[in-house]
């Protein structure tokens, strides 16, 4: 018996013109269903598409193989354990991202939630990255001792750097920890967000493909957007002078991977998303036009962070990765005898 799709509403469409497409345009049916399930997939893909799918299904093994190779090898190397836990963890992000966007490509009703896991770690990530900095460094009284004659420019991007009237400020024990609560803000206010998306999702009141004035997913998402810019914005005062402090850590590579994966799992997911609604992507059976968008997006970033996956691989063998790090007391300060690690 044939399967019948289920109609998914779509709010640009009014079902009677729904209804005058299918019958009287011959617009396939599929353009206005839900995706198939997983089930369903493998019999309504052609060779082609199974030969792709399984392709991009070996990349993402890979990634994860690469993954585990560079976990052992930073446990091992690593002799802090702080910082070896950190640098795995961070390093993971394109294996996690990969393994989401596989999931999608199996299960293509899971979509939203693939979205969401990937931007949810991410955002953890940002913490990450700046740990990664702190540790660098030695610790945060280490940070404050070589740092302490130093005059930080604080009119940067994406936040303030429209604003070079700015004065330059000294680091501080108190702006450091600024800094921390500025990065840490994101990365537990997104977890939280989708959190609540997804308990109002189940009663039909969020909706990522509602853009409209009213949309409980358009302002929760805008003020995730503010979120990000105040999260970058110590993350890129403070890389200003790791990149100086910290070159044989790799540190610019380090970051520059951080910058490729926001772009890859933030801007180009909105992109595409952009080109759906606006019905740019044209829909092909057994996909609707929402549905082929993140399809095609899914294969792109599991193709890219496999590439940024090898990158991250070099990035963090460097030899500069201190096996241990130790505190180095500030003379005179009362923050000497906190633990270097955040």
């Amino acid at each position: 018996m044939d399967h019948i799709p289920e109609l998914k509403p779509d709010p640009r469409f009014p079902p009677g013109l729904i209804e005058y497409l299918i019958r009287n345009q011959s617009v396939p049916l599929a353009c206005f269903s839900q995706p198939p399930r997983s089930a369903e997939l493998l019999q309504q893909l052609n060779t082609l598409e199974l030969t792709i799918l399984g392709l991009l299904t070996g990349l993402t093994v890979l990634s994860l193989i690469i993954f585990i190779e560079e976990a052992l090898y930073l446990t091992k190397k690593v002799g802090a354990p702080l910082k070896s836990n950190t640098l795995i963890w961070s390093s993971a992000a394109p294996t996690v991202i990969a393994a989401c966007s596989c999931f999608g490509l199996w299960m293509p009703r899971s979509m939203m939630f693939v979205e969401l896991g990937i931007s949810v770690y991410f955002s953890v990530c940002f913490y990450l990255l700046l740990l990664i900095m702190i540790q660098g460094f030695g610790g945060k009284v280490a940070l404050l001792e070589k740092l302490k004659d130093k005059w930080l420019p604080i009119n940067t991007g994406p936040c303030c750097c429209c604003c070079p009237c700015l004065p330059p400020t000294r680091m501080t024990m108190g702006k450091l920890r600024l800094f921390i609560v500025g990065v840490f803000q994101f990365s537990f206010l997104k977890p939280l967000c989708a959190f609540i998306g997804l308990i109002l999702w189940t009663d039909g009141i969020y909706d990522v493909e509602d853009v409209s004035s009213t949309s409980t997913a358009l302002w929760i998402n805008t003020s995730l957007g503010v979120s990000t810019i105040f999260a970058l914005w110590p993350l890129g005062i403070l890389f200003r002078e790791a990149k100086l402090h910290l070159a044989e850590q790799n540190i610019g590579a380090k970051f520059a991977c951080f910058q490729i994966l926001l772009i890859l799992s933030a801007l180009q997911t909105s992109i595409f998303s952009i080109l759906a609604s606006f019905g740019t992507v044209a829909c092909a059976p057994p996909y609707s036009s929402k549905a082929r968008s993140q399809l095609m997006n899914n294969h792109l970033l599991i193709v890219e962070t496999f590439i940024v996956a090898v990158v991250v691989r070099v990035c963090y063998r460097t030899h500069g990765n201190n096996t241990s790090y130790e505190a180095v007391p500030v003379p005179g300060s009362n923050h000497a005898h906190e633990a270097q690690a955040v």
